[in-house]
């Protein structure tokens, strides 16, 4: 479910203006899967609770700021709430990724998740210091980046693909952007590793011997 709401969120990216005080329609969908996977995950009550109660918060100061409650708006506050959510579930994710002790299609579909998950943690950045500083990622093809761009800008920085039509000037988001880089490195490492350590473990078992420290 989490998989296929990060999916649909970048696939109507590109709909002008869909993230800038139009997003009444998004934030109440987003809300709802948060809610429907921390119900599903099986966490501590009290996780669950704390996890609920501030999706909750954040989609009624969503609607009360009218339009801010992704990436940007009139209030910065909805945003700011929605990085502590997306920094949560990053966590809790990551969390059970360490825990597992097989891999089938929920683990891998989780993987993707995380990886999805901090694109999405590094736009709600950009878009933070865009409400700062108007030009502080500039485009060489228009005068001035929509919520659009930043998704593209943060996932061409996650993925060090880099095509250079998008520039950070302020000195937060290029330190932001070097950050985001250096992760997406090391969460793809780790993440492998991880995925072959379960799998030399399985392959151990399978065939009696005993795993190796």
């Amino acid at each position: 479910m989490l998989l296929i709401a990060l999916v649909l969120l970048l696939a109507i990216s590109p709909i002008s203006d869909v993230y800038n005080r139009a997003d009444n329609l998004i934030t109440p969908l987003v809300a709802l899967v948060v809610m429907a996977v921390t119900i599903s995950t099986g966490l501590r009550t009290s996780t669950m609770a704390a996890m609920l109660a501030l999706t909750a918060t954040w989609l009624v100061v969503s609607v009360v700021t009218d339009g801010s409650g992704l990436f940007a708006g009139v209030s910065i506050a909805a945003p700011l709430m929605f990085l502590v959510i997306v920094a949560l579930a990053f966590v809790l994710l990551a969390r059970w990724l360490a825990q597992v002790t097989i891999i089938n299609v929920e683990v891998l579909c989780a993987a993707v998740c995380g990886y999805l998950i901090l694109g999405v943690f590094w736009t709600d950045l950009y878009a933070l210091v865009e409400a700062v500083d108007a030009h502080a990622i500039v485009s060489l093809y228009k005068p001035k980046t929509e919520h659009a761009d930043l998704i593209y800008f943060s996932y061409s920085t996650l993925t060090t693909s880099g095509f250079g039509d998008l520039i950070p000037r302020n000195p937060a988001a290029r330190m932001w952007s070097v950050l985001e880089a250096v992760t997406g490195t090391f969460y793809n490492a780790i993440v492998i590793a991880r995925f072959v350590s379960l799998y030399g473990f399985r392959a151990q078992t399978a065939a009696g011997e005993p795993p190796k420290p």
